[in-house]
Protein backbone atom coordinates (compact mmCIF):
# COMPACT_ATOMS: atom_id res chain seq x y z
CA UNK A 1 0.00 0.00 0.00
CA UNK A 2 1.33 3.61 -1.10
CA UNK A 3 0.40 6.42 1.22
CA UNK A 4 1.25 9.94 1.46
CA UNK A 5 0.81 12.21 3.98
CA UNK A 6 0.02 15.63 3.47
CA UNK A 7 1.09 18.29 6.81
CA UNK A 8 1.40 21.42 5.62
CA UNK A 9 -0.33 23.18 2.73
CA UNK A 10 -4.20 23.29 1.46
CA UNK A 11 -5.49 20.37 -0.96
CA UNK A 12 -5.97 22.67 -4.02
CA UNK A 13 -2.57 24.25 -3.27
CA UNK A 14 -0.97 20.29 -3.27
CA UNK A 15 -2.89 19.88 -6.21
CA UNK A 16 -1.73 22.90 -8.37
CA UNK A 17 1.96 22.70 -6.96
CA UNK A 18 3.32 19.34 -5.82
CA UNK A 19 1.17 16.64 -8.02
CA UNK A 20 3.92 14.68 -8.73
CA UNK A 21 4.60 13.99 -5.45
CA UNK A 22 1.17 12.48 -4.52
CA UNK A 23 0.31 10.95 -7.74
CA UNK A 24 0.17 7.22 -7.63
CA UNK A 25 -0.80 7.08 -4.23
CA UNK A 26 -3.55 4.77 -2.51
CA UNK A 27 -4.41 6.78 -0.35
CA UNK A 28 -3.27 10.70 0.48
CA UNK A 29 -3.94 11.73 4.14
CA UNK A 30 -4.27 15.77 4.60
CA UNK A 31 -4.34 17.21 8.14
CA UNK A 32 -6.59 19.98 9.15
CA UNK A 33 -4.74 22.57 7.12
CA UNK A 34 -6.44 20.31 3.78
CA UNK A 35 -9.63 22.05 3.95
CA UNK A 36 -9.31 24.43 7.00
CA UNK A 37 -13.54 25.77 8.11
CA UNK A 38 -15.87 24.23 6.08
CA UNK A 39 -19.52 25.59 6.36
CA UNK A 40 -22.40 23.16 5.29
CA UNK A 41 -24.70 26.37 4.91
CA UNK A 42 -22.33 27.28 2.33
CA UNK A 43 -21.60 23.71 0.84
CA UNK A 44 -25.20 23.33 0.74
CA UNK A 45 -25.93 26.46 -1.58
CA UNK A 46 -23.14 26.25 -3.91
CA UNK A 47 -21.11 29.35 -2.56
CA UNK A 48 -18.34 27.01 -1.70
CA UNK A 49 -17.09 23.52 -2.94
CA UNK A 50 -14.96 22.12 -0.69
CA UNK A 51 -16.30 18.38 -0.50
CA UNK A 52 -16.64 18.53 -4.77
CA UNK A 53 -12.61 19.31 -5.18
CA UNK A 54 -12.05 16.85 -2.50
CA UNK A 55 -14.25 14.41 -4.63
CA UNK A 56 -12.80 15.64 -8.25
CA UNK A 57 -9.35 15.07 -6.76
CA UNK A 58 -9.97 11.30 -5.46
CA UNK A 59 -10.86 10.48 -9.28
CA UNK A 60 -8.07 12.57 -10.72
CA UNK A 61 -5.27 10.76 -8.50
CA UNK A 62 -7.51 7.45 -8.45
CA UNK A 63 -6.99 7.34 -4.81
CA UNK A 64 -8.75 7.33 -1.27
CA UNK A 65 -8.04 11.12 -0.04
CA UNK A 66 -8.75 11.42 3.76
CA UNK A 67 -8.82 15.35 4.53
CA UNK A 68 -9.01 16.97 8.29
CA UNK A 69 -11.40 19.84 8.70
CA UNK A 70 -13.33 21.83 10.92
CA UNK A 71 -16.84 22.00 10.21
CA UNK A 72 -19.22 24.60 10.96
CA UNK A 73 -23.17 23.10 11.07
CA UNK A 74 -24.88 26.25 11.37
CA UNK A 75 -23.34 27.52 14.45
CA UNK A 76 -21.83 24.30 15.92
CA UNK A 77 -18.51 23.59 15.67
CA UNK A 78 -16.63 19.94 14.94
CA UNK A 79 -13.59 18.66 14.49
CA UNK A 80 -14.44 16.40 11.26
CA UNK A 81 -12.62 14.31 8.73
CA UNK A 82 -13.82 13.73 5.03
CA UNK A 83 -13.08 10.42 3.02
CA UNK A 84 -13.38 10.56 -0.90
CA UNK A 85 -13.12 7.32 -3.35
CA UNK A 86 -12.54 7.42 -7.06
CA UNK A 87 -15.01 10.56 -7.07
CA UNK A 88 -17.58 9.87 -4.62
CA UNK A 89 -17.54 11.24 -0.76
CA UNK A 90 -17.81 8.56 1.29
CA UNK A 91 -18.68 10.25 4.20
CA UNK A 92 -17.19 12.97 7.21
CA UNK A 93 -16.57 11.09 10.68
CA UNK A 94 -16.47 13.96 13.54
CA UNK A 95 -14.65 13.63 16.77
CA UNK A 96 -16.88 11.60 19.00
CA UNK A 97 -15.56 13.48 22.16
CA UNK A 98 -15.95 17.00 23.97
CA UNK A 99 -12.71 17.91 25.89
CA UNK A 100 -13.29 20.48 28.48
CA UNK A 101 -14.81 23.28 27.31
CA UNK A 102 -13.97 23.85 23.74
CA UNK A 103 -16.39 25.86 21.15
CA UNK A 104 -15.94 22.54 19.14
CA UNK A 105 -18.92 20.11 20.04
CA UNK A 106 -19.03 16.01 19.75
CA UNK A 107 -20.27 14.60 16.92
CA UNK A 108 -21.44 10.79 14.82
CA UNK A 109 -20.15 7.51 16.01
CA UNK A 110 -16.86 6.40 14.31
CA UNK A 111 -16.82 4.76 11.17
CA UNK A 112 -14.78 2.14 8.94
CA UNK A 113 -14.84 2.58 5.72
CA UNK A 114 -15.01 -0.11 2.57
CA UNK A 115 -12.23 1.57 0.05
CA UNK A 116 -10.61 0.10 -2.81
CA UNK A 117 -7.53 0.48 -0.54
CA UNK A 118 -8.85 -1.77 2.16
CA UNK A 119 -11.12 -0.69 5.00
CA UNK A 120 -10.00 2.36 6.80
CA UNK A 121 -10.84 3.54 10.06
CA UNK A 122 -10.84 7.16 11.23
CA UNK A 123 -10.12 8.57 14.20
CA UNK A 124 -10.74 12.34 14.48
CA UNK A 125 -8.17 14.58 16.49
CA UNK A 126 -8.28 13.67 20.79
CA UNK A 127 -10.32 10.83 20.15
CA UNK A 128 -6.62 9.56 20.03
CA UNK A 129 -6.11 9.90 23.67
CA UNK A 130 -9.27 7.27 24.22
CA UNK A 131 -8.68 3.80 24.05
CA UNK A 132 -12.07 2.76 23.23
CA UNK A 133 -11.73 4.59 19.63
CA UNK A 134 -8.97 2.27 18.38
CA UNK A 135 -10.76 -1.07 19.88
CA UNK A 136 -14.03 -0.12 18.33
CA UNK A 137 -12.62 0.74 14.96
CA UNK A 138 -10.74 -2.97 15.30
CA UNK A 139 -13.50 -4.68 16.11
CA UNK A 140 -14.95 -3.33 12.88
CA UNK A 141 -12.19 -5.15 11.16
CA UNK A 142 -10.66 -1.46 9.99
CA UNK A 143 -7.24 -3.03 7.88
CA UNK A 144 -5.46 0.04 9.06
CA UNK A 145 -6.99 2.98 11.90
CA UNK A 146 -5.71 6.47 10.42
CA UNK A 147 -5.96 9.91 12.97
CA UNK A 148 -5.88 13.49 11.89
CA UNK A 149 -4.62 15.33 14.66
CA UNK A 150 -4.27 18.83 14.76
CA UNK A 151 -0.94 19.91 15.79
CA UNK A 152 1.51 17.96 18.04
CA UNK A 153 2.53 19.18 21.64
CA UNK A 154 4.37 16.73 23.67
CA UNK A 155 4.66 13.02 22.72
CA UNK A 156 1.07 11.70 24.05
CA UNK A 157 0.01 10.94 20.49
CA UNK A 158 2.63 8.83 19.05
CA UNK A 159 2.03 7.10 21.98
CA UNK A 160 -1.36 6.52 21.50
CA UNK A 161 -0.65 5.56 18.06
CA UNK A 162 1.94 2.75 18.90
CA UNK A 163 0.01 1.70 22.04
CA UNK A 164 -3.24 0.84 19.73
CA UNK A 165 -1.44 -0.28 17.38
CA UNK A 166 -0.11 -3.06 19.67
CA UNK A 167 -2.75 -3.37 21.78
CA UNK A 168 -5.50 -4.04 18.67
CA UNK A 169 -3.07 -6.01 16.28
CA UNK A 170 -3.90 -2.87 13.49
CA UNK A 171 -0.96 -0.62 11.77
CA UNK A 172 -1.88 3.01 13.07
CA UNK A 173 -1.04 6.67 10.72
CA UNK A 174 -1.04 9.96 12.04
CA UNK A 175 -1.09 13.25 9.93
CA UNK A 176 -0.86 16.58 11.76
CA UNK A 177 0.18 19.92 11.30
CA UNK A 178 4.51 19.45 10.20
CA UNK A 179 4.30 15.79 11.23
CA UNK A 180 3.15 12.66 10.37
CA UNK A 181 3.47 8.71 11.78
CA UNK A 182 3.27 4.98 11.25
CA UNK A 183 3.11 2.22 14.18
CA UNK A 184 3.24 -0.91 13.10
CA UNK A 185 1.22 -3.60 15.20
CA UNK A 186 4.63 -4.22 17.54
CA UNK A 187 4.24 -1.25 18.43
CA UNK A 188 7.15 0.27 16.37
CA UNK A 189 7.46 3.42 14.56
CA UNK A 190 7.81 2.81 10.87
CA UNK A 191 7.69 6.76 9.80
CA UNK A 192 8.31 9.98 12.11
CA UNK A 193 8.97 13.07 9.71
CA UNK A 194 8.03 16.62 9.86
CA UNK A 195 8.28 17.29 5.58
CA UNK A 196 5.55 18.44 4.60
CA UNK A 197 4.91 15.41 2.04
CA UNK A 198 5.70 12.17 2.78
CA UNK A 199 5.61 9.53 0.49
CA UNK A 200 6.02 5.93 2.01
CA UNK A 201 5.04 2.37 1.87
CA UNK A 202 2.96 0.35 3.99
CA UNK A 203 2.66 -3.80 4.32
CA UNK A 204 -0.32 -4.26 6.02
CA UNK A 205 -0.37 -6.91 8.52
CA UNK A 206 -3.00 -7.70 11.23
CA UNK A 207 -2.83 -9.99 14.25
CA UNK A 208 -5.37 -10.90 17.07
CA UNK A 209 -3.72 -11.37 20.90
CA UNK A 210 -5.73 -13.11 22.61
CA UNK A 211 -6.61 -11.74 25.88
CA UNK A 212 -7.49 -13.36 29.43
CA UNK A 213 -8.46 -12.08 32.23
CA UNK A 214 -8.40 -13.91 36.07
CA UNK A 215 -12.25 -14.23 36.73
CA UNK A 216 -12.32 -15.14 40.70
CA UNK A 217 -12.24 -12.75 43.37
CA UNK A 218 -12.50 -8.97 42.30
CA UNK A 219 -13.18 -8.56 38.75
CA UNK A 220 -14.58 -6.61 36.20
CA UNK A 221 -15.13 -7.82 32.31
CA UNK A 222 -12.60 -6.76 30.03
CA UNK A 223 -15.59 -5.91 27.29
CA UNK A 224 -17.36 -3.71 29.93
CA UNK A 225 -15.30 -0.30 28.85
CA UNK A 226 -16.24 -0.74 25.52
Amino acid sequence: MQLSFVTNGTLNQVLEENLQKINGSDIVVFGFNGLGLVSYKKELSGETEYFHDLAMASKQLSSVIICGCDTDTYGQFRHSAVISDNGKILGVSDMAHSIDESEFVSGGNFRVYDTKAGKIGIIVAEDLFFPESARVLTLCDADIIICLFKKIEGFMPQIMIRAGAFSNGVPMALCAKNYACISDIRGKVVLSSSSEIVKTKLSVEKDYHLISSRRRGLYKDFNSGY
